[in-house]
């Protein structure tokens, strides 16, 4: 069994420069020009970790987003009633979603290959946050095969 070290490798190499930075403080003086260069180095890289975990922070935030899903029909928007989150907000959690949404759950749902290509398109245009709802353009012929929770927005 082959042993994957480099995933200990930021817990190992942050202990390591702890340890050797409390064995400099307690060695040195004061007044050395290394234990000063360390502090600087601290406190630069305690703000950049900072600012790091506030925009991680962020990414966490905006991917637990709700994303509600529509239909788009002869030019108008039908509420399906479902959502996902962000990062929820995939191509077979949609198609998923689509093959539930059949009163017969036996047979697959059928959308035109256009369709599927704008699909696509709004799932990355989701993913990337540049969308905050998530859009299924279609004829009324492949709209009569789904049952929708909501009606017209």
């Amino acid at each position: 069994m082959k042993k994957n070290y480099k995933h200990y490798l930021v817990p190992i190499t942050f202990i390591v420069l702890t340890v050797i930075g409390c064995l400099l403080h307690i060695f040195f003086d004061n007044d050395w020009w290394g234990l000063r260069l360390w502090v600087a180095l601290d406190v630069s890289f305690a703000v950049a970790l900072g600012v790091i975990a506030f925009m991680v922070y962020l990414e966490y935030i905006k991917a637990e987003d709700e994303i509600k899903i529509y239909f788009h029909v002869k030019g108008k928007l039908k509420n399906t009633g479902l959502s996902l989150l962000r990062k929820d907000c995939t191509r077979s959690e949609i198609f998923g979603l689509l093959g539930m949404m059949q009163p017969e759950n036996s047979k697959r749902f059928s959308v035109d290959t256009t369709e599927l290509a704008l699909i696509l398109k709004e799932v990355q245009a989701v993913q990337k946050a540049q969308k905050n709802r998530f859009v299924i353009e279609m004829k009324n012929h492949e709209f009569e095969q789904f049952e929708i929770l909501e009606e017209e927005v």
